[in-house]
């Protein structure tokens, strides 16, 4: 009313026009959102996230100050008074920017403890993270079970999946992916093995906390259920662990097959299978060297080309496998008796725990029970000798150089001995040889003829015993 009339209708389309202007603006900065970054496929860590928020609120802070400057109040009075319909969007773009604000500042007091637990990973050794992972997922926990806006799925998944990110990327600086297939060969399997458990404990730390969310759960009130899917979180470490899965099967095979250098064979044909062995060695140590010169990254998910080399590179080792399995075959078939088989078994030792090699070593294995069923048998015969002539000539004469007891008693303690050592190298079989229905006879049968020799051994202690007590 105080405006003339003139210029009322200028100002007060001019006044609109900011209205408009400030509510694209404003409606940009509201519609951002965290999670662009992972859905524009880059690979943001935690500290994208701690980041966008705290710019977040003081952005806020900012244009909410300035909707609320005595001049705005007065041009939203203006509007008002003249019934302009951009009055209604005006103020609800203040509700909002008020709100936003309001989530803003709630979700930044809570991530703030997770700052310096992000810190503390990103600067700690790779190695030293596994004691990191418990703390860290014990604070987002209590974030979801305590912040009034950072306690929904979308929220909680960008956070975990930017962890994920973050422990990947340490892992790649952790195993040097120039290095990793290059070094020595024990040393990288080390590392492998040590980024696995890291990665996997992060994982199962994740299900334990999901499975025990009601730990966090104050005055009363259930805390919300983790019930969106897993694999939303982990599919990129997954897929990561995955890679790294298949670098320590090929470090674990370069272990396997290295020791094929020092295998030699004995026996009939010992020297011609040693020739085929050390033949498999330097095709092997050729293709492993092929393989792990590629200039690429092994730890790039994106490099296909690692992965068509790994199919070849395994369909070598495959081969390799089957013409040693052959090998292993041939070797056990030309072992004179029990002791040349175990000496076969242990000169081929965790090679024969290589799947295609241990399919050929499961058809000998049966025939090692074979073996020492008939070991028994002899033995029980010779043991049926010695007593059969004890009774008699009423003594046995088993060691010209001895006295009869200390010489049968010698004898009984040896053919202890005999059967004694295969039947304990059984049991440090990898595969349960004796757990069959003939591997079971076979036992009694040598509980049996243990039973007989021990009170062989009592009778003869015996007797010397009465021997030093009639001297003495």
């Amino acid at each position: 009313e105080c405006l003339p009339s003139q210029y009322a209708p200028s100002i007060i389309h001019s006044l609109e026009s900011a209205v408009i202007e400030w509510s694209h603006q404003i409606r940009a900065v509201l519609k951002k959102d965290s999670s662009e970054a992972l859905l524009e496929g880059k690979n943001p860590t935690p500290h994208t996230e701690l980041l966008f928020w705290k710019n977040r609120y003081a952005d806020l802070e900012c244009i909410h100050s300035q909707l609320n400057s005595s001049k705005v109040n007065k041009m939203a009075m203006l509007l008002e008074a003249v019934e302009s319909s951009y009055f209604p969007a005006f103020a609800n773009m203040q509700q909002d920017v008020l709100a936003a604000l309001e989530e803003a500042k709630d979700i930044c007091t809570y991530l703030r403890p997770l700052q310096r637990l992000f810190e503390d990973m990103e600067n700690a050794e790779f190695p030293d993270v596994r004691g990191q992972i418990g703390p860290l997922m014990h604070t987002v926990c209590l974030v979801w079970a305590n912040s009034r806006y950072y306690n929904t799925p979308a929220r909680l998944i960008v956070l975990l999946q930017e962890t994920c990110n973050l422990l990947i990327q340490q892992a790649r600086v952790y195993l040097v992916p120039e290095e990793v297939l290059r070094g020595e060969v024990s040393e990288s399997l080390l590392k492998v093995q040590t980024s696995l458990e890291i990665l996997q404990l992060f994982r199962s730390t994740y299900e334990d906390r999901r499975a025990n969310l009601n730990q966090y759960q104050r005055n009363g009130s259930l805390v919300r259920p983790w019930d969106f899917s897993s694999q939303l979180v982990f599919s990129g470490l997954d897929h990561f662990i995955s890679r790294v899965k298949t670098i320590k099967d090929i470090l674990f095979t370069a272990v396997d097959l290295l020791k094929l250098e020092k295998l030699e064979i004995g026996g009939v044909r010992g020297r011609a299978l040693s020739q085929q062995v050390q033949l498999l060695h330097q095709e092997f140590v050729d293709s492993y060297k092929v393989f792990t010169e590629k200039p690429y990254d092994c730890l790039d998910l994106n490099n296909r080309e690692y992965e068509e080399d790994v199919r070849e590179f395994k369909l070598k080792v495959d081969d390799a496998d089957r013409r040693l399995g052959a090998v292993f075959c041939q070797a056990f078939e030309d072992a004179s008796g029990l002791e040349h088989a175990f000496k076969v078994l242990d000169m081929f030792g965790s090679l024969l725990e290589r799947p295609l090699v241990a399919t050929d070593a499961l058809d000998r294995y049966p025939l090692l029970v074979s073996m020492f069923n008939k070991e028994l048998d002899c033995c029980k015969l010779l043991y049926s000798k010695h007593i059969q002539t004890a009774e008699e000539l009423g003594w046995t004469p088993v060691n010209k150089n001895m006295p009869a007891v200390a010489g049968g008693l010698r004898w009984a303690q040896e053919l202890q001995q005999r059967i004694q050592t295969p039947f304990t190298k059984f049991r440090h079989l990898s595969y349960p040889c004796l757990e069959s229905a003939e591997g079971a006879r076979v036992i009694q049968k040598y509980e049996e003829m243990m039973q007989l020799l021990d009170r062989c051994v009592r009778v003869y202690l015996t007797s010397v015993y009465y021997t030093v007590c009639h001297h003495a």
